[in-house]
């Protein structure tokens, strides 16, 4: 018996084999021979060596070209004028299964896959964050903003290397959190910055990442009594946890609308808050649940992008005199006197601007690919038909060091974006927040965070690099976010002196 299964087996993954490299809709497409057979390909370079396929695809581009497979129904594309026909506006794109279920959240704006149901999910959510709303909130950013400038002033006098990651994600989750909720979370309160909420939403990655590439073992582990979980896995229960308060969370909201009235009537900000106009506009049974997946993906992914960009910003301006000098000139002389400036008055100063989105490109965004599938049409590609239904990536780390559109690409280089036609043109290629009908929907608060806490916290204080170099914050692992070598500390700085 055991040897006929073998057999079985055996001629079965043969025949695959077979199929795939011969007989497929994708076999006329170059790539490694075991990628186009299987995802075990894969599974190596991201679980056995911690999130490296992105770094491989890369050399494969090198060796086979423009365009690859790289898995059994998945091409890469590395072509930046090609973006937009992926990532499109118009025309239906769906999301690919294989990469959005891994998330757990179905329901969410960004975890659906059919483009036509997205649509309908994110026009309910659109108006909460158009420009011109972020625009009426932002004396709630800069509350927030104020309020970290007080906790970094603590460390002027302790001279203690501070972490940045922890103080960039406690503020942004404060903004985010009573942005789009009743009430803010305050973890600018937490004397230690809340370590615990910056190392949650890396565990999330890394969780999603390892559930892609097996599917299945992380719903088995959960069911597990929790000692058992946390000998074989312990970062799930951070994630279990997490997804457990959430949960606690969103059932408040939905059973206490008492409370969510007593908290809007003490917000700085009078503006409706998106989740209790959901929880009004839902009318489906399982509209609790769709709430809590918008809640978890919003609260993850608007606070630990727009942290990394926060964080590699520093780095790189604090790693180089002449930036960091050219950056608070223009902010002395344009806030002058020391008044607050809006946000639109901050877009126009021409060095802030370069410098934020030269951190948007080395800070990449989501670092993964995010595939596209486009559902009824075939796309062309140079001489290459690519047929429907075939997940298509660009993933935004390759787009951002492509040397033809950003020349010496690893370099921090502002002055890339300070002439205003030119960042018309390379803005194209500028892919953080991806593009098209799926693009982010957080982008507008997202840079007008950016905008307020870089502008002060360059001009508030004089800040040193400590014991961090440039090994802190290179992508090394993609773990659907970058990360830098796996012994990083992070990077850290020494508050010297507030400036009056």
């Amino acid at each position: 018996m055991f040897w006929q299964l073998a057999l079985l087996f055996f001629a079965t993954t043969l025949c695959k084999a077979v199929y795939e490299l011969h007989f497929s809709r994708l076999s006329h497409i170059p790539g490694p021979k075991l990628a186009a057979f299987t995802r075990l390909y894969e599974l190596y370079y991201d679980v056995v060596l911690r999130g490296k396929y992105t770094h491989k695809i890369a050399e494969m581009h090198s060796q086979y070209g423009p365009i690859i497979r790289v898995g059994p129904r998945e091409v890469h594309i590395n072509n930046p004028d090609f973006y937009e026909t992926v990532y499109a506006l118009r025309g239906k794109r769906n999301k690919d299964p294989w990469f959005t279920s891994n998330f757990a959240v179905p329901k969410s704006s960004f975890g659906t896959l059919s483009h036509d149901v997205h649509r309908s999910r994110r026009s309910l959510m659109a108006p909460y964050f158009s420009k011109a709303r972020v625009q009426r909130i932002e004396s709630t950013i800069l509350a927030k903003v104020d309020k970290l400038v007080r906790r970094l002033e603590e460390f002027v006098h302790s001279q203690q290397p501070l972490r940045l990651d922890p103080v960039f994600s406690c503020l942004l989750v404060d903004i985010v959190s009573e942005y789009t909720n009743y009430k803010c979370f305050n973890y600018l309160d937490s004397p230690d910055f809340q370590p615990i909420w910056a190392d949650t939403t890396k565990d999330l990655s890394e969780c999603a990442m390892m559930s892609r590439n097996l599917p299945g073992v992380f719903g088995i582990l959960a069911c597990l009594p929790r000692r058992l979980v946390k000998q074989i896995y312990p970062k799930l229960i951070t994630v279990m946890d997490f997804r457990a308060d959430c949960i606690k969370e969103v059932a408040h909201m939905f059973h206490n609308t008492s409370d969510s009235k007593e908290m809007a009537e003490v917000k700085i900000c009078q503006e409706p808050t998106l989740f209790h106009d959901l929880l009004k506009l839902e009318s489906s049974p399982d509209a609790e649940e769709r709430v809590l997946h918008e809640f978890i993906s919003i609260i993850t992914a608007g606070t630990e992008t727009t942290s990394n960009t926060l964080t590699a910003i520093t780095f790189h301006v604090l790693n180089n005199i002449k930036i960091k000098q050219k950056l608070r000139d223009e902010l002395y002389q344009a806030f002058g006197d020391g008044n607050a400036m809006t946000w639109t008055e901050l877009e126009q100063l021409p060095y802030l601007t370069g410098v934020i989105y030269e951190g948007l490109r080395l800070s990449y965004g989501l670092s993964t690919r995010s595939p596209r599938v486009s559902p009824d049409e075939a796309l062309q590609f140079g001489d290459t038909i690519i047929p429907p239904n075939v997940a298509i990536g660009m993933a935004s780390v390759i787009m951002h060091h492509n040397e033809t559109s950003f020349p010496d690409s690893h370099k921090f280089m502002p002055e890339r974006w300070t002439d205003p036609e030119e960042r018309r043109r390379l803005s194209k290629y500028l892919v953080a927040f991806s593009k098209g009908s799926r693009s982010c929907i957080g982008r507008h608060l997202a840079l007008a965070n950016l905008y307020f806490t870089v502008s002060t916290m360059f001009r508030k204080f004089e800040m040193q690099l400590f014991e961090t170099t440039e090994d802190d914050i290179k992508l090394e692992h993609d773990i659907m976010l970058p990360r830098p070598r796996l012994t990083s500390k992070g990077v850290r700085v020494i508050i010297k002196r507030p400036i009056v």
